[in-house]
């Protein structure tokens, strides 16, 4: 009877394993998040990094290059790249205020880049932008605000590939941040 009973209890541990138990946590102690990637992901090489350095992401910040990256492997072009922002927004008011500024500044519009889509997500410190870009890509993205400063998460995807933003989207969930979000 115990050999059954331990049996069942091993099977229904195999059935209910979640995709995070699958997932492999990727460190980054420079930038101070962890983040949780599926089997279909991988980190970006240092070219595939550089090759993004002068893509425009929809987001008027600029940085000095993608301090890390992690490609979606089959889905031509889909990753997740990220950087630092300078500055900090430490209270609600404050991300509130920026948040605007981000949006309507995106609505106002450089030609070329389309808003689709923008939500703040506050369980998460964490404002979300979708953007029709040009070349039939879409840009996705997150701004964390931390206690330390801000990350811009960016993935970038086909136009239309909804499994490929649903992927950058559950990545993007995952994060884990060293220094708690800024609040």
């Amino acid at each position: 009877m115990r050999y059954f009973f331990v049996a069942a209890l091993l099977a229904s541990f195999a059935l209910s394993a979640s995709p995070a138990e699958a997932s492999l946590p990727y460190y980054n102690p420079d930038l101070g998040y962890t983040i949780w990637l599926d089997g279909d992901w991988s980190e970006a090489p240092q070219a595939m990094l550089a090759r993004f350095d002068e893509v425009e992401d929809g987001l008027a910040a600029r940085h000095g290059g993608w301090s890390a990256g992690y490609a979606l492997h089959g889905s031509a072009g889909t990753c997740l790249l990220v950087s630092p922002i300078q500055g900090r927004v430490v209270s609600p008011a404050a991300i509130a205020n920026f948040n605007r500024f981000v949006v309507r500044t995106m609505l106002r519009g450089r030609a070329p880049i389309r808003l689709k889509k923008a939500n703040f997500l506050s369980g998460k410190n964490m404002l979300r932008l979708e953007m029709d870009m040009p070349d039939r890509m879409t840009s996705v993205v997150y701004l964390v605000y931390t206690r330390a400063g801000m990350l811009k998460f960016t993935g970038f995807a086909p136009q239309g590939d909804v499994r490929a933003i649903r992927a950058i989207d559950e990545a993007v969930s995952t994060l884990y941040l060293d220094h708690g979000l800024g609040r």
